[in-house]
């Protein structure tokens, strides 16, 4: 969720805190409560954006499509002031042709009150060797004096046919100062180019009255295609929170969009009556077209929350009753419960426990194994002073689960790792990947880290760093608001690699990034990993010849000018080579690399610009 939405647990489930618990449990008054304080920090406006709103005749009112979207936020200048942050990442890689991957974010310019809010979409069809961004943006469309204070939550997934699916949040006001949520979704039949919104949104809300709030609310929405041989082969499921402060009810639910609908249908409640606190539904569908939904709640006497798991194995017309996985403890959450808020670089209100589920849909020895992983210092209380990435699997289907472990190998208590995605390939192979500040003592530097199990969750090899390079998270944020990276990241999988995407901000100056790396998942994975970022402003060709002996070329195509270095790296990481080009007008280039003296073995190659930076794998041949 990005930072103008409804974090409902920010304030609404301080169960965790010990004068809170000393007083009252969730009874329906102090959620309400919550609610209404949660609705009149969460719209922020600034007065002077407001006054300026207010002043403004019906003909002066701002347009869509006009570049005058608006987001109310505490603005930071971008320090770098040329480049635009883009967090919140999610990916989805295309189940007919796996050289079609779609990467979708959430774009925020902040350098002025009236700043734009975007969610640009990049796609390649060539795995990653280019990528190019879509004309649709998300907002652009809206209907006319219609604006955007806020959003998020962009999600991707692919159905057995090779159509894309886009979901998405806004928050929108019109002339007459309603506001109304809305989950938006859109469909594209050309891997990702070109995107269709459809007319009727999964669900929406409104907020009546921010003094006596009368309001439903939708939130952080996962979804998911059906790509089994099931009669419900291509169903689109959606599982998401409502939010509703008229009965004061929190309540996980899940529509089901048939193939070639227009629309969703009707919501399913997954939530029983005694969980009266959940948020942070995740959901996938396995080989016989079972639809899984991993999600987080509380029943009224708990002292923290807990992971639940539910099934449907009829299409998502009914679920079944939801199995508790294992109990939580996250510091401040909510805030000012379970500890102090020190995880530098995430606001104190968006330290989340991001329960992420996957299925195995190999077919081989582990098909239909579950795996859940989560963010957590403990179970009912704090175990360590860090946070760490907790996993649990389940052989049955989900009845039940095996005791949860942490994942992260580091063996510093107070070291820092959060918000974990897991991706099972064809072969039966999960990946994990999460943020970890494991090499910094201070827990400010932090990279993105990845580990493999491939013997159905049971065991684990070493974790390895993903980014080349580490962030310094108290920075991360100072260009938006300090909203950082979001919570939201994917690890992706083919056959032969393993592909993590997440969002880092390396340059230290509020600027944030996309990037993927493409592992190789034949011998040593950790060796030389093609990371590159994610951006239509460069694209690097292969190298040439390639295996190379003497001098080998690379082709880059610049869309603007920028400096460029060329650097060679061994297969430990080791920089061997390296060679400066200077400024280069935008065009196309190409650049040679000597290997002589090198002996033979793989290496990576490194493109290094101001734009961004792309890796290929090298081979050298004498």
């Amino acid at each position: 969720m990005n930072m103008m939405k409804w974090a409902m647990v920010a304030g609404l489930c301080c169960m965790c805190a010990p004068a809170f618990l000393a007083a009252q449990t969730f009874s329906k008054q102090w959620l309400f409560g919550q609610g209404q304080s949660v609705l009149e920090r969460k719209i922020r406006a600034t007065p002077e954006a407001l006054a300026y709103l207010h002043s403004l005749s019906p003909a002066q009112w701002p347009l869509q499509g006009q570049g005058q979207v608006l987001s109310f936020r505490n603005e930071e200048h971008n320090l770098s002031g040329t480049e635009t942050p883009e967090s919140e990442v999610h990916a989805a890689i295309n189940p007919r042709d796996t050289n079609n991957i779609i990467v979708a974010a959430m774009r925020l310019d902040p350098e002025q009150i009236l700043s734009t809010l975007t969610f640009p979409v990049y796609y390649t069809k060539d795995f990653g060797h280019s990528w190019q961004t879509s004309t649709f943006d998300g907002v652009s469309d809206l209907p006319p004096l219609t604006l955007v204070i806020g959003g998020g939550d962009p999600v991707l997934a692919f159905d057995s046919e090779g159509a894309a699916y886009l979901s998405w949040l806004t928050f929108t006001i019109d002339i007459t100062f309603n506001i109304g949520i809305q989950l938006h979704w859109a469909i594209s039949t050309d891997g990702g180019a070109t995107w269709q919104r459809q007319a009727s949104p999964i669900d929406s809300g409104t907020v009546a009255d921010l003094e006596n709030p009368d309001s439903r609310f939708v939130d952080k929405q996962w979804i998911a295609a059906d790509l089994s041989d099931s009669p419900y082969r291509d169903n689109l499921y959606a599982a998401y929170v409502e939010i509703n402060l008229t009965d004061t009810t929190y309540n996980i639910l899940v529509k089901t969009r048939e193939p070639g609908s227009g629309n969703f249908g009707a919501a399913v409640d997954l939530t029983p009556p005694a969980i009266v606190f959940s948020q942070f539904a995740s959901i996938d569908v396995d080989r016989q077209g079972k639809v899984h939904v991993l999600f987080a709640g509380a029943e009224i006497q708990d002292q923290v929350i807990s992971l639940y798991h539910c099934y449907s194995s009829d299409g998502g017309q009914s679920f079944s009753a939801p199995v508790k996985i294992s109990p939580l403890h996250l510091p401040c959450f909510p805030p000012g419960a379970g500890g102090p808020c020190d995880l530098v670089g995430v606001d104190s209100a968006r330290v989340y426990p991001c329960p992420h589920l996957r299925v195995d849909k190999s077919g081989g020895d582990f098909d239909g194994r579950l795996y859940a992983a989560w963010t957590a210092d403990g179970f009912q209380s704090e175990l360590t002073p860090g946070v760490d990435i907790y996993f649990s699997r389940s052989e049955d289907g989900g009845l039940s689960w095996s005791a949860p472990q942490v994942l992260n190998d580091d063996g510093i208590a107070a070291s820092e790792q959060f918000f974990p995605s897991l991706a099972v390939n064809s072969k039966g192979l999960l990946a994990i990947s999460w943020y970890d500040r494991r090499e910094d003592p201070n827990n400010l530097l932090t990279k993105y880290y990845m580990a493999f199990s491939r013997d159905g969750g049971q065991s684990f090899e070493p974790a390895f760093a993903v980014s080349a390079e580490g962030a310094d998270f108290s920075q991360v944020g100072s260009a938006n608001g300090n909203f950082g990276v979001g919570e939201y990241t994917q690890v992706l999988s083919t056959s032969g690699y393993a592909i993590p995407v997440w969002a880092d901000g390396r340059s230290n100056d509020g600027n944030i990034d996309i990037y993927a790396a493409f592992f190789p998942l034949g011998g040593e994975v950790t060796a030389l990993p093609e990371i590159q970022t994610v951006t239509d402003k460069f694209a690097v060709g292969l190298p040439s010849p390639n295996p190379g002996k003497g001098v080998s070329q690379i082709d880059i195509e610049l869309k603007e000018a920028t400096e460029v270095a060329l650097q060679l790296f061994g297969p430990q990481g080791r920089l061997l080579r390296q060679q400066a080009f200077g400024q280069l007008p935008a065009g196309h280039h190409r650049l040679d690399i000597g290997l002589d003296g090198l002996p033979d073995g793989a290496y990576l190659l490194r493109v290094q610009t101001a734009l961004g930076v792309q890796s290929r794998r090298l081979v050298v041949n004498r």
